[in-house]
């Protein structure tokens, strides 16, 4: 899980599809930043201290990073399998899939407890908007809130995620190609094995600059090639990757590059 963005409101972190490809790393299990759904398993303790909260009807995007990020706060870390042993059909022509009943399908009354639901969601970990009003669902917040093993804002640091401006750098450039796990797993993971000790060095191992060198800065050194050369395949496919990974947004001082390759290629 390495694609995500904020989504709706109040806003939520929603994780977007997630391509299967070979592991880089495939002699273990491999470090992820985020918790998955539809497919977890753990020891059952997780469950009885991460528990799936009392107090969300109507919830469905939304929950794997409310989960995700509690039970990373209590201490867990999550991984993915070196192998894919199932899959979910999220086909939308499938016959099967639509013929299903959706919870969503619902309206009225029960449509606005789902934004009430995220209000409570969001406020619990820390990922309200600048402005949220106060007022929201407190009932067992205790229970159904963060763990004191990590800091919020630390996962946030680390995960690439700014609260306050609802931006989300994508992480599969550093989660895939396996430096998040060697970076974190293979230097910080405690001496018996129960989890990456954050407390030291690993909180400042500096994310972006690994995003950076491994996303954004050949998709920059692609729109000067494509600027310097007036090419226009290089220009198109650059332009595009710039605005899949929204460069602009995480790179704001690059604006004056993509303008500049923008006009060259209606020049060529």
């Amino acid at each position: 899980m390495c694609n995500s963005d904020f989504e709706g409101s109040p806003g939520y972190l929603r994780h977007g599809a997630q391509p299967e490809r070979a592991p880089a790393i495939a002699s273990e299990p491999m470090l992820q930043p985020y918790w998955a759904a539809g497919f977890s398993f753990a020891r059952g303790h997780f469950v009885h201290r991460v528990r799936y909260d009392c107090c969300l009807p109507m919830v469905f995007m939304g929950e794997e990073i409310s989960i995700g990020v509690r039970g990373w706060t209590h201490g867990y870390d999550m991984y993915a399998p070196q192998a894919s042993v199932l899959f979910h059909e999220y086909a939308q022509r499938s016959s099967r899939r639509r013929s299903v009943p959706k919870f969503w399908e619902s309206s009225g009354a029960r449509r606005a407890n789902g934004q009430r639901s995220l209000r409570r969601l969001t406020a619990l970990i820390h990922m309200a908007p600048p402005g949220m009003p106060d007022d929201w669902d407190r009932t067992e917040a205790d229970r159904y809130g963060l763990g004191t093993a990590r800091p919020v804002d630390l996962f946030y640091k680390l995960a690439l995620v700014d609260v306050a401006r609802r931006s989300a750098v994508p992480l599969c450039q550093f989660v895939d190609s396996g430096a998040m796990h060697r970076a974190l797993h293979d230097a910080h993971l405690r001496a018996d094995g129960r989890g990456i000790d954050y407390s030291g060095a690993a909180r400042d191992l500096d994310v972006m600059a690994v995003v950076d060198a491994r996303l954004y800065d050949p998709i920059a050194a692609d729109l000067r090639r494509g600027v310097a050369e007036e090419r226009p395949n290089i220009l198109r496919a650059a332009l595009a990757e710039a605005a899949r990974t929204k460069l602009e947004k995480h790179h704001p001082e690059l604006r004056g590059l993509l303008d500049a390759a923008r006009a060259a290629l209606v020049r060529t």
